[in-house]
């Protein structure tokens, strides 16, 4: 009986056994799941493979212009990839020519950890998904990575074509490879790319400002400010803002300028930093001044404004009143601007006199405007504004872009640009974490069909813990999009995303899905610059049915995908479509009249 007993027992282990075996070799044996998706769209990370996803990359672009694609490796339950890795090819083009791989660019996203949705966004259409939950945003500065089981990794690859490249059709492709098991696996993606006859321009005719705070650099890194570390990261920023289309930097005066008070009312002034500054950020090709605040509020959101003090080496400023501190503004301003004229840069400065006025504080901003205009005269005023007054007294008028209504009343002689930050929320476009990609792009589709001259974000680079939080400590951008905002009292959390739209890497600024979504959003509005141009002042050169076709549109932009802030798509195929439609228009024009060849 025994013997029966432990045969039986051995047989049943025997299957167990083998049962695992064969359930740990079909578990290791499934390899991971890749596809190929556009650059509109997020996956998370238990997004699985749709039945229909592509599995080669295609792009079309113009020339001096990048397009970007995801690849998404998917990995089953049980299997782990290590040593995950890239390696674009040279793509092979017309008659020999190449695009090199050093034009292809990748970075491995990483999931950000959304605390909250908007307060305010009660309808779960509004956003993707409800936090907390992960959403992919930053880039990786690794090329390597390792991706756990059950685990959707999304690969941003972006492709940017140079001005010299010849038109036509160019493939190759993109090799992915890991090691799964303990055994290699490699993955070629098929890459074509379309080059068009067509090349955008360097600068772009939409004004850009993402507001960089270099107080947050050094502190992020723990470098002195000034010391020749800190110059190579602001060079790095100049870089990365050039590649994103930004033409204008927020200069601190105030800091970048050292005053002496050497007798009443006669003072000395180094320039060496803001010269510095500005040589940087031009070299980069970021080539717009943008003067910083002179004031802000001195108590209260609707107390008056007063000036912002700033150090005056062998003077207590702190001490003065704002009657006596004024002729250090006076001081300062003039010096600057003889300055720039100077070294040539004064036809590209705009200044600010305080930030987002309203009603009750406007007489306090128009004071300090007119001095300001004493003081540099010719010199453009731009203000993010909440009110509908200041008019003469504002030369670049920036409100929120829901404020742009049909009514908006535009001044004469005004350059009308617009802003987001915190606000708007709910069904209007915005930049947060947890919004579709779509509705960060569609603003600059919105500002081709409202007419505007600018866009203009406060958040570049907040990465520093926001003020009010309780508690002295350190939150690292990747790990909070809201600068630990949701632990301020008495307040609404900033939406994830808010403060900044590039992360701080060890060796470099790493972009994010966002950041790169604005420069598409950029190069859209010169696509729909560049085709309205050509059928206004080369329409004599064109077809009938060509002008006919750009102009059907060129209306379609208008009256259905990006009509107003209230009224614009949230389908990404179809903006990716028109955008489309749009350069093959550009390549047919470029072709008939030889412009933009």
């Amino acid at each position: 009986m025994q013997d029966v007993i432990l045969a039986k027992s051995l047989w049943v282990l025997a299957i167990v056994g083998t049962a695992f075996f064969i359930y740990s070799h079909l578990a290791w044996a499934e390899t991971p799941r890749i596809w190929v998706t556009h650059s509109l769209e997020k996956v998370f990370p238990e997004t699985e493979k749709p039945q229909n996803a592509k599995t080669s990359i295609e792009l079309k672009l113009g020339r001096n212009d990048t397009e970007d694609a995801q690849i998404i490796v998917r990995m089953p339950k049980g299997v782990s990839a290590g040593g995950a890795r890239f390696t674009p090819s040279d793509l092979t083009g017309p008659k020999g020519a190449t695009l090199s791989k050093d034009c292809i660019s990748a970075w491995w996203v990483w999931y950000t950890y959304v605390l909250n949705n908007p307060n305010g966004n009660t309808d779960p259409k509004t956003y993707l998904r409800k936090a907390p939950a992960f959403f992919p945003d930053a880039f990786l500065e690794q090329k390597e990575i390792r991706i756990r089981d059950q685990w959707t990794q999304p690969l941003w690859v972006s492709v940017h074509v140079p001005k010299g490249a010849k038109p036509g059709t160019y493939t190759g492709t993109f090799a992915v490879d890991m090691t799964v098991g303990g055994e290699p696996m490699h993955f070629d993606i098929p890459v074509t790319v379309t080059v068009w006859p067509f090349t955008l321009p360097d600068e772009f005719h939409l004004h850009h400002t993402e507001w960089f705070t270099f107080w947050s650099l050094a502190d992020y890194y723990r470098i002195p400010v000034w010391s020749e570390e800190f110059w190579v990261w602001v060079e790095r920023v100049a870089v990365d803002m050039a590649r994103h289309k930004q033409d204008m930097i927020l200069t601190p005066l105030a800091s970048l300028v050292r005053i002496k008070q050497t007798a009443p009312n006669e003072f000395s002034f180094d320039f060496s930093n803001l010269d510095r500054w500005v040589e940087t950020f031009k070299k980069a090709g970021v080539t717009w001044i943008e003067g910083s605040h002179v004031a802000g509020r001195g108590a209260g959101w609707e107390g008056p404004f007063v000036w912002n003090r700033f150090a005056v080496e062998g003077v207590d400023t702190a001490a003065l009143s704002e009657e006596a501190f004024e002729p250090y503004v006076e001081a300062l301003l003039k010096a600057v601007h003889a300055h720039l004229k100077e070294r040539g840069w004064a036809e590209r400065y705009v200044q600010h006199i305080a930030d987002e006025p309203v009603k009750a504080n406007e007489s306090s901003w128009t004071y300090r405007a007119v001095k300001v205009r004493e003081w540099m005269p010719g010199v453009p005023i731009i203000d993010a504004v909440m009110l509908d007054g200041l008019k003469g007294y504002i030369d670049i008028r920036v409100p929120q872009i829901q404020e742009i209504t049909p009514e908006f009343e535009r001044v004469p002689g005004e350059s009308l640009w617009s802003y987001v930050c915190l606000s708007p929320k709910g069904i209007y476009p915005n930049r947060f974490v947890d919004y579709p990609l779509i509705r960060n792009r569609i603003l600059f589709w919105l500002s081709w069909s409202m007419r505007l001259e600018g866009f203009l974000h406060w958040g570049y680079n907040y990465w520093q813990t926001w003020p009010e939080v309780p508690v002295a400590v350190d939150v690292s951008p990747w790990l909070d999009a809201t600068g630990a905002s949701i632990y301020v009292q008495d307040r609404s959390p900033l939406p994830a995303g808010d403060p900044f739209i590039v992360y701080p890497g060890r060796n470099s600024i790493c972009s994010s899905m966002r950041w790169e979504d604005v420069r598409n959003g950029m190069e859209d509005f010169e696509y729909l610059y560049l085709l309205e141009q050509a059928i206004t002042k080369s329409h004599s050169r064109l077809s009938r049915s060509v002008q006919q076709e750009a102009q059907r549109l060129l209306a379609r932009v208008r009256d259905e995908l990006a009509p107003s802030p209230v009224r614009h798509t949230h389908d990404a195929e179809l903006l990716l479509s028109i955008r489309e439609q749009a350069g093959e228009l550009l390549a047919r024009i470029a072709k008939t009249t030889g412009v933009n060849r």
